[in-house]
């Protein structure tokens, strides 16, 4: 009897399962650019970017200038800044829309293409697919300062790993720093690298690193920070944020989103028990990654217990995923029952992702959904000077070159006890505001409804709720 020849590298349904992937992954990239418009974080995220352009202090002091509700390094905003060349405010959002899905496409792509694994194009596309559908959602739905940062610790690993000249390591600490210019939680990627080299090439070479991302760290800051006001960065980005409260129910949180919890930290941990001996291992690939989860970890829990605090605080699992995948992949190509099915494997998990994540939706967009902000340039064409979006700031700054506060941050201010005195509040709001616009059954905190006077009347047109009164608000004496 002949001995068994080798396995076929694939089996004849790779090239189908992977385009139905493929067209399934870009239908679900699509639903979240469509449906990017809809959030009035978008907007009030990307309000900054537009103030950067104009020149106007998106990191204003205490008792001046209009509140934002940006409380993040300037680096996001810098990179987001060329989506507000738009000539109206829809525009802006979904070019913000498709520089953000950009951005997180490229680092996945990187890191899936240029990792190092003993896999097939054809494997490595399958994770790169799968880890788009599995990737958070909010990252491509929503503008994040997380979103940058977890980008670029993407590809500061990536350099890292591929080192293998002097500069490669400079590139890869500047990386490295980088997301601290974006949020201030994002500490965790620099320290994974320091204890990686420690563990790899011992502690001359970690501190040979500390010297790098020192220099590129001061460098990247004299770049971003320095044309901005110290006392309005040193305000919003510590004072306010470091006086935000504890959340009221921490525990009902983790309950309330346990499924992503789920998904973010227990599989991880469970994977790192399992493996622990190959995952921890010097010449592990996966080792890197792990770092990032374990060093992110730790601030990443801290700002996802303030208030406020969300699962966009969890960068760890961006970090670690693409590089965890290929790691299974070619564990799973090493048993020859497996080898020959990883494409087909992983091409269907991602259509059963994708194909959850489309039942959750209430209709598939056929287009981006803009239609508010088209009613929103009608109204603030209706009423100049007079009407205030606290959840939309994008809408009056195009119509009218004016920022005025957003709502969120005049709240931020009031948890954090550097509330606004009445004077700051009213020179921040629309000279002759008779109109309160807000998203019909939307987000709100209470302020916009705190500021309407008594006889203020309530009405819907379309997507907005309108509150209007006769006269002109004015300013407490």
């Amino acid at each position: 009897m002949k001995p068994p020849g080798p396995l076929p590298a694939r089996s004849k349904l790779d090239p189908a399962l992977l385009v139905a992937a493929a067209l399934a992954t870009g239908a679900w990239l699509w639903v979240c650019w469509c449906l990017f418009p809809i959030s009035v974080w978008n907007d009030v995220r990307l309000a900054p970017s537009l103030a950067l352009l104009r020149g106007v202090n998106f990191y204003p002091p205490q008792d001046a200038g209009a509140v934002t509700t940006w409380m993040y390094g300037p680096l996001p905003a810098i990179l987001w800044a060329p989506a507000v060349l738009a000539s109206t405010a829809a525009g802006a959002v979904l070019a913000a829309g498709t520089i953000n899905l950009v951005f997180n496409l490229i680092a996945i792509g990187a890191t899936v293409a240029l990792w190092p694994a003993e896999l097939t194009r054809a494997q490595r596309l399958t994770a790169g697919l799968l880890a788009i559908v599995i990737w958070p959602f909010a990252s491509f739905q929503y503008l994040q300062a997380d979103n940058v940062a977890i980008a670029l610790g993407l590809l500061a690993n990536l350099a890292l790993v591929r080192a293998h000249r002097p500069w490669h390591l400079w590139f890869a600490a500047l990386l490295a720093v980088a997301p601290i210019a974006c949020k201030q939680t994002s500490i965790g990627m620099a320290a994974a690298q320091l204890v990686w080299l420690a563990a790899t090439l011992g502690r001359a070479a970690a501190g040979r690193h500390v010297l790098r991302c020192a220099v590129t760290g001061l460098g990247l800051a004299a770049v971003v920070f320095g044309p901005l006001d110290w006392h309005g960065v040193l305000f919003n980005m510590v004072t306010v944020p470091g006086n935000l409260p504890w959340a009221p129910n921490p525990v009902g949180r983790a309950v309330d989103m346990s499924p992503e919890l789920l998904v973010q930290i227990v599989i991880p941990v469970a994977l790192m028990l399992v493996a622990r001996r190959r995952i921890f291992a010097r010449d592990s690939r996966l080792l890197l990654p792990t770092l990032a989860w374990l060093c992110t970890l730790p601030p990443s829990m801290a700002a996802f217990f303030k208030f406020g605090g969300t699962l966009n605080s969890l960068q760890g699992f961006s970090l670690w995923l693409p590089a965890a995948l290929l790691w299974l992949g070619e564990a799973a190509a090493t048993r020859p029952a497996l080898a020959r099915r990883i494409v087909a494997l992983g091409a269907v998990a991602t259509l059963v992702i994708a194909g959850a994540r489309f039942q959750r939706l209430a209709a598939f967009p056929t287009a981006p959904a803009t239609r508010h902000y088209d009613q929103a340039a009608q109204l603030a064409k209706e009423f100049p000077g007079q009407i205030w979006f606290p959840w939309n700031p994008l809408i009056t700054a195009y119509s009218e070159g004016k920022f005025y506060h957003a709502e969120d941050g005049l709240y931020m201010r009031f948890l954090a006890h550097r509330a606004l005195t009445p004077a700051h509040t009213f020179a921040g709001l629309p000279p002759r505001m008779q109109v309160i616009a807000l998203p019909r059954g939307g987000t709100h905190w209470g302020v916009a409804l705190a500021l309407k006077p008594a006889n203020a009347q309530t009405q819907d047109f379309a997507h907005w709720t309108l509150l209007s009164w006769p006269e002109p608000l004015s300013a407490p004496k």
